[in-house]
């Protein structure tokens, strides 16, 4: 995180490097991002940025968590209150304020890409590894809870859900971002609607459609259980 001397910065200055910062990370990447680049973008020299900064690693640590404390769904959802008829409403409007806030906030839509991104890459290590496993810790409570409540299926594992929700959300959030200024927020809006149908859809209890045909339940055949595919129903 940054050092002390950051804090003692005036908030239009703290807030010009972190926005600089976080359009550097999104439009480069961590690794092709670059200090002096940063330094020119938010008109200060780099030896300054190492004065409030360690490192790069730093710099990004900081920028994320400033957006993650603004987009975090854990700050407005109360995962312990939920009832079945709050459980999907919630998020969704929390999820369209985050759309809102990345609209009218430049830098929070920079940040929100990296997040993004990061969470693609759950088992990744350094700065964007640990947001993803936070991410992920998240996602896994709230399809517990969605289990609890009857909100989701029981029938899948917990961790492949988590995974298969998480890797939808990670790449419809990416591709309604990258589109955000070419088609404005009313339009993001309409197919961040469509997105939440299918991220439901996922977790949601399937219908009633009858299930899988049931396969007959293997039985070893005597004398048979070292002759491969030897088995009887």
């Amino acid at each position: 995180m940054a050092l002390p001397r950051f804090q003692k910065l005036s908030a239009e200055r703290r807030h010009g490097l972190i926005a600089a910062a976080a359009e550097e990370f999104a439009e480069k990447g961590y690794d092709g991002a670059a200090l002096v680049a940063i330094a020119e973008r938010s008109g200060i020299g780099k030896a300054s940025v190492y004065y409030y900064f360690a490192d790069k690693a730093d710099l990004c640590s900081t920028v994320l968590d400033e957006a993650w404390k603004l987009l975090r769904l854990e700050g407005r959802v109360n995962l312990k209150t939920l009832t079945a008829e709050t459980f999907w409403s919630s998020v969704q409007a929390a999820a369209r304020e985050n759309l809102t806030r990345c609209n009218q906030e430049p830098w929070l839509l920079a940040a929100s890409k990296i997040l993004n991104r990061a969470a693609a890459d759950p088992n990744g290590g350094g700065v964007l590894g640990e947001f993803a496993a936070k991410r992920r810790a998240w996602e896994e409570a709230y399809v517990r809870r969605g289990q609890e409540l009857g909100a989701v299926r029981k029938d899948l594992p917990a961790e492949l859900l988590v995974t298969v929700s998480l890797a939808a959300r990670q790449a419809a959030n990416l591709w309604i971002l990258e589109h955000l200024e070419k088609n404005g927020e009313r339009t993001q809006s309409h197919l961040a609607g469509h997105v939440f149908e299918i991220y439901r859809a996922v977790l949601s209890p399937p219908p009633d459609w009858g299930g899988p045909p049931v396969v007959p339940a293997f039985t070893v055949v005597p004398g048979s259980a070292d002759r491969p595919g030897s088995r009887s129903a």
